[in-house]
């Protein structure tokens, strides 16, 4: 339905390879997991609704019907352990909200009241993340379904006492329907997951291939808007990775985790090592040699990239369709051992074969005689990456502050809604003043640039929705056939929430059409009933974009705060690279620690998107969070790099060098990162050239750093201890670097 829940862009579909079959998205086997919920979803409803009807009759199957669509709202995508914590809430929500306008139905000034304090507390289960939103909707729905039921005519006590219990068995009834189809479709959802895992990074090393090409041609704005498209890209395909481990890593150690799942889940392992391996590959850019073998390694780390994008896009089919895998019939890309003459060469080269050896292990892991190693102690660390499905009091108690972005959100949308109630009964229309509330709602986001694409694919979808549902009602007889329709487009308004909002609203607009004709079925034609809806929409979308303006949330208020708790993730994570390569138990907290760096890289990455539609004077901070998300990136790939060498070859080192390197870079790197060394912050005047462009961040070395040898240095040559001494170094520069643009980013906020 049309759940207002940010969410996050996806990375598009990955396009098919040349010379590979192309998709036919048409066919089942390449629904999306969502599309699949919501056909679950339209075929619960036409089952209760069939059940019910059969069994009390029509008027008591239609209000059954109405719990059941607004409790099937928080039937998303999610593990089966998950699906309680779901479902539970949106029941209790369903009840009490239809309780609420029963008791009030007849007074105008209670009903305002119970929308005004139904909007303002809905909206902060937002508090709770993506998670929350569809609880959100839950409740804006059931008091738009439950409105337009109870304006039909005034109800006693005991028919509204009636009216409830059918409402409430029908959103208990859809809770008990989703809690049993995702066993079934459990298995199809962990399949889809690792298969959109790897179409989001084989869009990833497509997008570094492109700022590799970039590099090599020197042109710098160029330079800087691949790297800023690919930073994005690495922050948002943590979101999917996300999703993917709430999938398979919650079946780990349980009696559900079959041979296949173990194979998907050590598939998904990789995927995530690999996407630290492509991320590092972007670092020794800037310190290649003068020479025409360097041109040539970086066409080659480009057309590795692309080659290897294209066995992963065959491999995500492989899983969609559950074909098997075939290896690629091209020989595999080799690395001629005369371009290993250079150390940042041959760093290049050793990183191309850890891709290489990677994709080979996640085909691997889809071949059915394959058996994945089980080991009981990673089974607790994979459940410890799985997202929290309880709904603790600590998120909520955080947004309880005046400069609390959901609290604003709060006030802005409940400010909206009673001015929407107000209008909507001095229209010329005033038979479903509940629409123009309903548009409000659901167009009305938690930021500017949200609220504007919705407000666009609202009325677009609308008119669509309007001009089938006056087919539709124009031409259908039985009530059946309503039926129908109302289940496939409860179907296909679920589905595509988070595809094409477009579809949602058109299928929106026939929900309520169809809907309203089968609680008040009338004479007068079905066009007009379209026309006073596409007013509503038109109204609506317009005063939803009006009050984003008030009490708004601008991207920069949130700036000061992010910044620092990505410094703090970076400072945990850092602990935890460095000491990678010990030979104790492996600790949750290190993979923990990288997923906080991630997901705040996301959310700064849509703060800088989001200021493009915010107005001018907001858009100033753009270069300050551009260089930061630059030089964060460039320490988490500095990281990853430092990892791998320890992990792979720390036997290869002298420990006597490497253990105080390694504790004296992290005391430095954890200076710069908590503020302890305070750096002088850049003169508005004279901006650094780093601001200017990202992409022009150097790897030279402080002045005050102890002498480590250049990468051209003999001494580096088959030197290993002494090419990580110049990777720590570098790692200490790109933690100083990050401190100065954080120090930038509040020195600008404290100016306001």
């Amino acid at each position: 339905m049309n759940a207002p829940v940010s969410v996050p862009p996806q990375p598009s579909p990955a396009t098919p390879p040349s010379g590979h079959k192309a998709n036919h998205p048409a066919h089942p086997a390449h629904w999306p997991a969502p599309v699949l919920n919501g056909i679950s979803v339209g075929l619960g409803l036409a089952c209760l609704t069939a059940i019910v009807g059969a069994l009390a009759g029509m008027p008591a199957a239609i209000t059954a019907a109405s719990g059941a669509s607004t409790a099937s709202v928080a039937d998303t995508v999610c593990a089966p352990q998950a699906k309680p914590q779901q479902m539970l809430p949106a029941v209790v929500s369903t009840l009490l909200v239809t309780t609420l306008v029963a008791l009030s139905h007849a007074s105008p000034l209670c009903l305002t009241l119970v929308v005004l304090l139904t909007t303002f507390s809905s909206i902060f289960w937002m508090a709770w993340g993506k998670r929350g939103g569809p609880q959100t909707f839950v409740m804006i729905l059931t008091l738009v379904f439950q409105m337009a039921a109870f304006s039909q005519q005034p109800m006693s006590l005991a028919q509204a006492g009636q009216h409830i219990l059918w409402v409430g068995l029908g959103a208990v009834g859809m809770a008990l329907w989703s809690m049993l189809s995702i066993r079934v479709l459990a298995r199809r959802y962990r399949t889809l997951a690792l298969a959109d895992s790897l179409q989001a990074l084989a869009g990833m090393m497509r997008s570094q291939a492109q700022w590799t090409r970039s590099h090599q041609q020197g042109h710098i704005d160029g330079q800087r808007e691949a790297l800023l498209a690919l930073i994005a890209q690495q922050a948002g395909i943590a979101d999917v990775f996300q999703s993917a481990r709430d999938l398979l890593y919650s079946q780990a150690g349980t009696s559900g985790c079959t041979t296949l799942t173990r194979r998907q889940i050590e598939g998904l392992i990789h995927t995530v090592n690999l996407r630290d391996v492509v991320q590092s590959c972007q670092l020794d850019l800037d310190r290649l040699p003068d020479h025409a073998e360097a041109q040539q390694v970086v066409a080659r780390v480009a057309g590795q990239l692309l080659t290897l994008a294209d066995q992963l896009d065959r491999m995500a089919l492989c899983w969609r369709t559950n074909r098997a895998w075939t290896p690629p019939t091209s020989p595999d890309i080799t690395w001629p051992d005369a371009l290993d003459t250079h150390p940042v060469l041959a760093s290049l080269g050793r990183r191309c074969r850890h891709m290489q050896a990677l994709v080979a292990l996640i085909a691997q892991s889809h071949d059915d005689t394959h058996q994945a190693a089980h080991h009981p102690e990673q089974d607790t660390i994979l459940l410890t990456l799985v997202s929290p499905t309880q709904w603790t009091w600590s998120p909520l108690k955080a947004q309880l502050q005046r400069s609390s972005p959901v609290l604003r959100y709060a006030l802005r949308a409940t400010l909206a809604m009673a001015c929407a109630d107000g209008l909507a009964h001095v229209l010329p229309w005033t038979s479903h003043p509940h629409w123009l509330l309903m548009t409000v709602a659901v167009v009305m986001r938690g930021n500017l640039e949200q609220t504007l694409a919705r407000r666009d694919a609202r009325v677009q979808g609308t008119l669509v929705g309007c001009l089938i549902a006056s087919a539709l009602l124009s031409s259908a007889g039985h009530t059946a056939w309503l039926f129908l329709a109302l289940a496939i487009a409860l179907s296909l308004a679920h589905g595509f929430v988070l595809i094409n909002y477009r579809v949602t609203a058109a299928a929106g607009a026939v929900l309520a059409l169809v809907q309203g004709h089968l609680f008040s079925p009338t004479s007068h034609p079905a066009l007009l009933d379209a026309a006073e809806r596409l007013g509503d929409t038109l109204i609506g979308a317009a005063l939803a974009w009006a009050f984003s303006y008030v009490l708004p949330s601008w991207e920069r208020q949130q700036l000061p705060r992010l910044a620092q708790r990505l410094m703090q993730a970076q400072t945990h994570y850092t602990h935890h690279a460095l000491r990678w390569h010990l030979a104790h138990p492996r600790s949750s907290r290190r993979s923990l620690a990288r997923r906080e760096v991630y997901d705040v890289l996301w959310l700064l990455s849509q703060s800088l998107q989001r200021m493009g539609k915010e107005p001018r004077r907001n858009q100033a901070w753009a270069p300050a969070l551009e260089a930061l998300l630059v030089h964060s990136n460039r320490l988490i790939s500095q990281l990853s790099a430092i990892k791998g060498l320890l992990t792979v070859r720390y036997q290869e080192l002298d420990e006597a060098i490497v253990a105080p390197a390694l504790q004296q870079a992290e005391a430095q790197i954890r200076a710069s990162l908590q503020g302890e060394a305070t750096p002088a912050i850049p003169s508005p005047a004279q901006p650094t050239s780093t601001a200017r462009h990202p992409a022009q961040v150097t790897t030279s070395l402080p002045d005050d750093t102890s002498p480590i040898p250049e990468a051209d240095s003999p001494r580096l040559t088959g030197d290993l201890n002494h090419w990580l001494l110049l990777r720590l170094a570098q790692t200490v520069e790109e933690a100083r670097q990050l401190n100065l643009a954080v120090a930038s980013l509040r020195s600008d906020h404290e100016t306001l």
